[in-house]
């Protein structure tokens, strides 16, 4: 494998008219790094820092090359209810490429005032899960099967497919645009849920220049507080993240904060604008391409949630060149997900814990090495790496493994991934 890794001693000098700003709770974080001068450092002071959202759904949105240092005792956090469950659903297609038709339309008035039934924390979000159960024969309309409670259940089954709007619940209608010629298994999600939000966001996707050198660290928090805001369900293409690395950024170092109470802690990926493609393959278009970027020894706290995503299906430019090494992490969901359209990445010493996957190389990446990362708290023998892609996705490229170990499952060392 060759990877060339830009030093992480990129970050410049500090010069003799770089200046350092300090933010007080109370103060706009955004408002003085909008005045701050390329190389300057932002302090957040210990105490709380409770904003809502400004510029591109952030608290504090990058566009230049900073340090922003959260001081041990600071806490960034998004206020309470600065996010609601919208009356607009959003459409999650399988879009693998044996699907005939994708042609569920969504419509209806969905009752935002309902009560959350999943846990305080869904706000009385819904996730719809839509498949076809049945093809047509003689003639007959193909049939469909739904169902608003645990995604992948569908206890309302074998619905004639009329081609016009058919009431579900909560107002939500929906219309299949034909009545035949669907493949049998075909799936949609609908997620009516909390709008994106992010803590600190490095690029909005399609900027035209590099956002280039960006350093956050320090020993402070953010704290994207999703026990008190509506979050998208993790289904739809804009998820919440503490920090967020989008387009053409190169050059961002994160070390040493902590990370909360949100979808995921750190998420990069690129941005591409030709049509998406069954598949993962995309029309002609430009690529606004994310690189160079590592992540160390942070904290993840998230027991409903996820940690790290390294690339994105639903944002198809490319991520080069990734390190995301001696970090801790505790999660509800997959913690560290290499994924789509990712060449070159690095995942080493990370200590996990987590309900769901360790690490999960999912879709296509390529060109990893993942050693002496360390499982724990699982005593039911969960593997440390999964290696897999969704029917009709081509595979990721199998990392170099050492030494990944579950502490209280594996006897010896382990190195095989589940494969499937």
């Amino acid at each position: 494998m060759n990877i060339r890794w830009v030093a992480l001693v990129l970050f410049w000098p500090a010069s003799l008219s770089a200046e350092e700003h300090h933010v007080r709770p109370g103060d706009s974080p955004q408002a003085i790094l909008d005045q701050a001068a390329a190389g300057d450092r932002l302090v957040f002071l210990p105490g709380l820092h409770q904003h809502g959202l400004g510029k591109h759904r952030a608290m504090l949105y990058v566009d230049k090359p900073v340090e922003i240092e959260l001081k041990e005792g600071a806490t960034l956090k998004l206020a309470p209810e600065s996010c609601r469950v919208e009356a607009e659903g959003e459409i999650t297609t399988d879009q693998d490429a044996g699907k005939k038709l994708d042609d569920l339309e969504i419509g209806g008035d969905f009752d935002t005032t309902r009560k959350a039934v999943d846990g305080p924390e869904s706000y009385g979000a819904t996730i719809y899960t839509i498949t076809i159960d049945g093809v047509s024969q003689d003639g007959k309309p193909d049939t469909f099967a739904w169902g608003d409670g645990k995604i992948f259940e569908t206890p309302n089954r074998q619905v004639p497919v009329s081609g016009d709007w058919q009431m579900l619940s909560h107002g939500v209608k929906v219309r299949f645009r034909n009545t035949t010629g669907h493949s049998k298994g075909s799936l949609w999600f609908v997620s009516y849920d909390g709008p994106a939000a992010y803590g600190i966001r490095i690029g909005h996707g399609r900027q035209t220049d590099y956002i280039e050198n960006v350093r956050i660290f320090g020993k402070g928090t953010i704290d994207m507080n999703g026990s008190q805001n509506a979050q998208p369900s993790g289904l739809v293409r804009d998820i919440n993240a503490c920090i967020l690395v989008h387009g053409r950024v190169r050059g961002v170092l994160v070390e040493g904060i902590t990370m909360m109470d949100t979808n995921r802690s750190v998420m990069c990926y690129g941005e591409h604008t030709g049509q998406f493609l069954p598949g993962g393959a995309v029309g002609p278009g430009e690529s606004f391409d994310a690189e160079n970027i590592a992540i160390y020894r942070t904290r993840t706290l998230n027991p409903n949630g996820a940690a790290y995503l390294f690339g994105h299906p639903s944002h198809r430019g490319h991520l080069r060149n990734v390190k995301c090494n001696f970090n801790y992490m505790e999660t509800g969901k997959t913690a560290l997900e290499p994924n789509f359209n990712l060449d070159g990445y690095e995942v080493t010493g990370n200590v996990i814990k987590s309900d769901g996957q360790a690490i999960h190389c999912w879709r296509h990446s390529k060109n990893g090495t993942i050693t002496d990362n360390l499982r724990i708290h699982d005593n039911s023998g969960k593997p440390v790496v999964v290696i897999n892609a969704p029917r009709g996705w081509q595979a990721p490229e199998t990392p170099i493994l050492r030494n990944n170990r579950n502490h209280l499952s594996d006897a010896a060392e382990a190195t095989n991934p589940v494969v499937n």
